[in-house]
């Protein structure tokens, strides 16, 4: 069964200034309904916000149970919030601890802590329909962090162990002008969250920002997201961990990689008006997203229940069969057809190939599509030319790290599709603690209204 989800996109949003492009949008932005099981775009909410919303997958901002629940009203005080306020300032509450270095069962606790808060209200009004829904949208992400953690907890000692390794992160070096559009881009019209800073080599001036849907750690419950790591392109290379390759010199009409699209699955679908206001541009929306961000990449989103959003990096490679051997021989992935779960959504082109570590539907792969398919070879590595690559992160006794040295400018660059950079595990978990422990507050602002 596939969600149709159709949109139209104003005129205003086209031509109004960015960030300003909210107050030109109209007050009926774009959303969909569910009717039989397919999502038609008619209704809409404040805020331009497209995605399902049925019972249990409501719109709004994106918080640390992974979206806004209902309307509240009961007048009880909780042992950890007054419920009188609307859970507005719960999501504010939570996502804020968030920011903070996670412990296993950090977010679990928060919910379940919750969840008795609404059993709490019903058995005073059980008559309300609102707190029933409410309690309902509790017990689903109770069991949906219980999930999770049983993911963790299963993949964490297998990658500490060098057991096998671990996609992190895809990364962009983006125009200084443009890194607080991309930011916006990420959080605000995706809904993902900035999880931590990245500093310049002096630790005072912020040079980029990982975001991601959750946590990224493996020692968190609600942890094992990928991350969107946002650098500044005048800083790239701080720390040796953001260096853009030389492509290799390529003479007449050689294809040379470059990057197809992010692929996402949105629970709670994409604000429209917030991709306008970023500088973006919605290209396509019946079935699927096609969005460019302020950058130009591509992202392609569906609306989704998935463990983790981010689902692959499409990768136009000139040789497909050489960069599946490349990922198997570097890094132990598997390669497999591509799922092309969605209906609606271009076909990946033949002969394509997706690599994973053998868990498809839980983890980021990268889709290895043939160059020869791209009708502009030229036009796609400028469209893609923001993305740099892919950081891994292995574990055991660290001999996989030799890769970071590797040659990514000549053969190596051309089999991987992108510049690849790799991580030892306790080196990156301890980055994404202190990282998380310079966040300022502002990255994780709700958006002007």
């Amino acid at each position: 069964m596939h969600a149709s989800t159709s949109v139209r996109v104003s005129p205003a949003c086209a031509t109004a200034p960015r960030r300003q492009r909210a107050r030109s949008v109209p007050g009926k932005g774009h959303s969909v309904r569910m009717m039989n099981g397919r999502v038609s775009a008619d209704s809409a909410d404040a805020d331009g916000r497209v995605g399902s919303s049925n019972s249990n997958e409501h719109t709004g901002t994106p918080s640390a149970v992974s979206g806004t629940p209902p309307k509240f009203t009961s007048t009880k005080t909780s042992r950890r919030f007054s419920l009188a306020g609307g859970f507005a300032g719960i999501a504010t509450a939570v996502a804020a601890t968030r920011a903070c270095p996670a412990t296993a069962g950090e977010v679990l606790e928060q919910l379940q802590g919750l969840l008795a808060d609404a059993e709490s209200a019903i058995e005073r009004d059980p008559e309300n329909d609102e707190l029933v829904g409410q309690r309902t949208f509790f017990e689903n992400q109770v069991e949906r962090v219980q999930l999770n953690a049983s993911f963790v907890d299963r993949l964490r000692p297998r990658v500490e162990k060098g057991e096998t390794n671990y996609l992190q992160r895809l990364k962009f070096a983006v125009e200084d002008a443009l890194f607080d559009d991309e930011i916006y881009f990420w959080k605000n019209a995706m809904g993902g969250r900035v999880t931590r800073t990245i500093l310049d080599a002096t630790g005072k001036e912020v040079t980029g920002v990982c975001l991601a849907f959750g946590q990224e750690s493996l020692t968190a419950d609600d942890g094992g997201k990928a991350a969107i790591e946002l650098v500044k392109k005048g800083a790239a290379g701080v720390g040796g961990a953001t260096d853009q390759p030389t492509q290799p010199n390529q003479s007449g009409r050689q294809p040379q990689p470059s990057l197809a699209y992010v692929s996402l699955s949105v629970r709670y679908g994409v604000r429209v008006s917030r991709i306008y206001e970023a500088g973006g541009e919605l290209v396509y929306g019946f079935g699927y997203f096609d969005v460019r961000s302020p950058s130009g990449y591509a992202v392609r989103a569906r609306v989704a229940s998935r463990r983790d959003p981010v689902e692959l990096v499409a990768l136009n490679v000139v040789n497909v069969a050489e960069s599946v051997k490349f990922y198997e021989t570097q890094f132990g992935m598997t390669a497999s057809a591509p799922l092309d779960l969605n209906g609606y959504a271009p076909k990946s082109p033949p002969g394509s190939r997706l690599m994973t570590f053998g868990e498809p539907k839980e983890t980021v792969g990268i889709l290895l599509q043939p160059c020869a398919a791209v009708e502009d070879n030229e036009a796609a590595v400028k469209a893609g030319a923001a993305f740099v690559g892919t950081h891994f992160i292995v574990g055991g006794d660290g001999e996989k790290l030799k890769l970071a040295t590797m040659d990514t400018n000549g053969t190596a660059f051309a089999n991987a599709g992108c510049s690849v950079s790799v991580e030892a595990y306790q080196s990156w978990e301890t980055a994404v603690a202190t990282g998380a422990q310079t966040l300022p507050f502002k990255y994780n602002e709700p958006p002007p209204v």
